[in-house]
């Protein structure tokens, strides 16, 4: 176990953990978790109330004028819990499991009521039990509509129809096990030719979507329920006896059975808590972690402590107090420990960048209600549940060209953030830094009362920007570069104008992108 009172007592650590930990720090939040502790912090993260969305998507479309709910108002919804919940941990995590368990409106449309209930399926199980979140998500209505699970029927001789095969296969490949057998490091196990080992062939998954066929999204009143889990229709599921990955499943069960069945087999896995412990780390720490820092996290994945599996609170908490995570240390691809630290940390996702500069601003929405205004899909080339296939935004292991490939790295992020995606989010970052006396209730605004103190100087202006957004972590560099653009503003129609091109300058800045 690591002493964190020793890094609570750090206060750049207390930086770089909320930027972790969280959707970016508001104006005091470092200071009280270096006065309280992290053992404190994640009492209160894991007691206070979560945050939902249905709710409030439900109480923004009563007060429209519209017939259906719009995609702009989930999104707005979706924002409006990133940047002002108080449970930003569990609105992390669930973040992250929105990525290992993919539903897209790519695939199911518009379904915004179903998809802010999906999201709230994440929300609701991200401190619980991996088991019981896995088997919520299999029989969800969005899921059974975006990977085809509803309506899976048993094989039929007359009309030469089998079952669906594609959730089948995506919960192996994506959801718990991967497609290579891997030890407690996350390397793979090789066989005696020296090649890696499959954790399933074609025959598992013919006779995975036999035990996961009979299930139907409910239909009731004309309409199709997007909310509650799908139903078991045992006439349309396969009775007989199947074997998966070398575990019989005897003939005779139903529906709820084979699922049952299905959910331990994949939960005791031994590759299950490599593969959650793996994204886990990717998502909230380094995109290269380090292979002792897997072990442990797999550690607590299969024992809390207290002979508990799959307990999602103690693994968030392994993968953020790791030692390697204090120490910066990562997968070094064989450079020894200069490399380890060199290649420690990630490239934020646009989603992440965006989010720590409003919460930074503290954003609030005019109205009541929250709408939205950063049009995330066009603008950062993502938005939440709006990936593009089931892989994600991005593959865990995908990497740019040129030195990071050549070392045997990943940068997942790289793949979103092209050139056009960066001048499209610098451009809205401009945007909502402009936010100021909006009047319109759609709209955001923010205050600037602190950033407006003409008196201040150059070197007082530059710590607070320096505080308020990068957590006092800013580099030297950044810095004088900083002081030598600010250091022209000195006619009182420049004053007035400092601190937007400050914090433009501040927040568009690569380190601001980047997490270490």
């Amino acid at each position: 176990m690591t002493d964190t009172k020793i890094y609570s007592d750090d206060r750049s650590q207390c930086a770089k953990f909320l930027y972790r930990g969280s959707f970016g720090p508001k104006k005091g939040q470092i200071d009280l978790l270096q006065k309280n502790g992290f053992d404190a912090w994640f009492e209160d993260q894991f007691s206070v109330s979560p945050t939902y969305h249905l709710p409030k998507l439900k109480a923004l479309f009563a007060s429209s004028s519209y017939s259906r709910v719009q995609d702009d108002m989930r999104q707005g919804v979706w924002w409006q819990c990133v940047i002002t919940g108080e449970d930003q941990l569990r609105q992390r995590m669930a973040y992250a499991l929105s990525q290992l368990f993919v539903v897209s409106s790519h695939g199911v449309g518009s379904l915004n009521e179903g998809l802010a209930n999906y999201y709230d399926l994440l929300v609701s199980h991200a401190f619980g039990n991996f088991k019981t979140l896995f088997k919520a998500i299999t029989i969800s209505s969005m899921m059974g509509q975006y990977l085809t699970l509803s309506g899976s029927k048993k094989h039929d001789p007359q009309t030469n129809t089998f079952p669906d095969e594609n959730f089948a296969r995506e919960c192996m490949q994506l959801f718990t096990i991967g497609l290579w057998q891997l030890n407690k490091y996350g390397q793979p196990i090789l066989d005696h030719n020296g090649n890696k080992i499959p954790t399933y062939n074609q025959d598992d998954v013919e006779d995975m979507s036999r035990l996961l066929c009979g299930w139907n999204i409910n239909y009731t009143n004309w309409r199709h329920d997007w909310i509650n889990p799908m139903q078991a229709d045992n006439s349309q599921h396969d009775m007989g006896a199947k074997t998966v990955m070398g575990t019989h499943f005897p003939a005779g069960q139903n529906a709820d059975q084979d699922l049952d069945a299905v959910v331990e087999m994949l939960f005791n896995h031994s590759n299950t808590p490599v593969f959650v412990a793996i994204h886990l780390i990717k998502r909230f720490v380094t995109s290269n972690p380090g292979l002792h820092h897997i072990r442990r996290v797999v550690e607590v994945f299969e024992d809390n402590g207290d002979g508990v599996r799959g307990d999602l609170k103690a693994t968030i908490k392994a993968v953020l107090t790791d030692p390697d995570v204090f120490a910066g240390i990562a997968h070094g691809a064989g450079q020894g420990l200069k490399g380890e630290h060199q290649h420690f940390g990630l490239l934020k996702e646009p989603l992440i960048v965006v989010a720590n500069q409003l919460r930074a601003l503290d954003m609030q929405s005019v109205g009541e209600h929250w709408w939205d205004t950063q049009w995330a899909g066009v603008t950062y080339g993502q938005d939440a549940l709006g990936a593009e296939t089931v892989f994600n935004f991005y593959k865990p292991n995908d990497a740019p060209q040129g030195e990071i490939a050549n070392l045997g790295l990943a940068a997942p992020e790289f793949t979103i953030i092209t050139t056009d995606i960066m001048r499209r989010t610098h451009n809205r970052m401009w945007y909502n830094i402009l936010k100021l006396n909006q009047t319109n209730e759609k709209d955001w605004y923010w205050d600037n009362t602190d950033f407006n103190d003409h008196s201040m100087g150059t070197t007082e202006y530059v710590a607070l920007i320096n505080e308020r957004f990068f957590g006092g972590l800013m580099s030297k560099s950044l810095q004088d570069y900083m002081y030598k653009a600010l250091s022209t503003h000195t006619s009182p129609s420049q004053l007035k104008i400092r601190f937007i091109n400050a914090i433009y300058i501040a927040t568009t800045a690569p380190e601001f992108f980047c997490e270490g």
